[in-house]
């Protein structure tokens, strides 16, 4: 045997125990590289999640700016304001939800607010006042239409209410149109119309600090920009946080 067939003699043995068929090494090789994509998928959107947060926390809170006031301070003679049910911009099956889930939070809000008595219209009240169940405050109104109303219910002022843009799922959306009108001249008090997108850092900064500082909040504030129906409890308080204050007395 010549030293060239001893010396691979002695090599083959070495080698056998590692041998591995190429589709087994392929099957290893591809599995570590997507443990590896996976370690950075989750670091970078660590990353993200909390570059987002820290962009929030930096962010001005949103304040609303399309906003009418007739005046300074609320008048006085505005004691007693009937809410009318809320409308909706599209006849949406997403936007009647809404409708349905965030009316009674707008009322809600409205009445912490402590501005004044807060009176809700059914849409079978309004119905048997005024002929219809719903008024949105953008169509034609009828002539006696707020003087049915105060005769009535004894109403100092409606409010027209309207849902113009609702987004359930994340990123979250709401839009307001809302006017307050005094039943005796009448005129517009105050309105506004906004739209609340929780995309913008100083929306969610301002919703974030607005479920922080509920009383009982628990992770509320931490949630807030993943749950509609908190998410537009925050829209409607900072709409109705634009309405001007009473005038000191005299």
């Amino acid at each position: 045997m010549t030293l060239a067939m001893c010396n691979a003699a002695k090599v083959r043995p070495c080698l056998k125990p590692l041998d591995v068929s190429s589709d087994q090494a392929g099957a290893q090789r591809r599995h570590a590289v997507a443990r590896w994509l996976l370690l950075v998928w989750v670091t970078l959107a660590s990353g993200c999640a909390e570059y987002s947060r820290a962009r929030q926390a930096m962010a001005a809170p949103y304040q609303p700016s399309n906003v009418h006031r007739a005046e300074s301070s609320l008048p006085r003679q505005i004691k007693r304001v009937g809410v009318l049910p809320v409308t909706t911009l599209t006849e949406e099956a997403v936007m009647e939800f809404g409708r349905e889930s965030l009316g009674p939070v707008l009322v809600e809000e409205l009445g912490r607010a402590r501005l004044f008595e807060v009176v809700v219209i059914s849409p079978e009240e309004l119905r048997a006042i005024t002929g219809r169940s719903a008024w949105s405050g953008e169509e034609k109104l009828p002539l006696d239409f707020f003087e049915r109303l105060r005769e009535k219910l004894g109403l100092d002022a409606v409010l027209f209410a309207r849902l113009t843009q609702y987004r359930a799922y994340e990123p979250l959306s709401v839009g307001w149109r809302l006017k307050l009108l005094d039943t005796e001249e009448p005129r517009i008090v105050w309105a506004v119309d906004e739209v609340f997108d929780s995309r913008v850092p100083g929306v969610a900064a301002a919703a974030r600090r607005f479920a922080a500082h509920l009383p009982a909040a628990g992770g509320e504030a931490e949630d807030v920009l993943s749950s509609p129906r908190r998410f537009g409890r925050y829209t409607a308080s900072a709409v109705f946080a634009t309405i001007p204050g009473r005038a000191a007395d005299p």
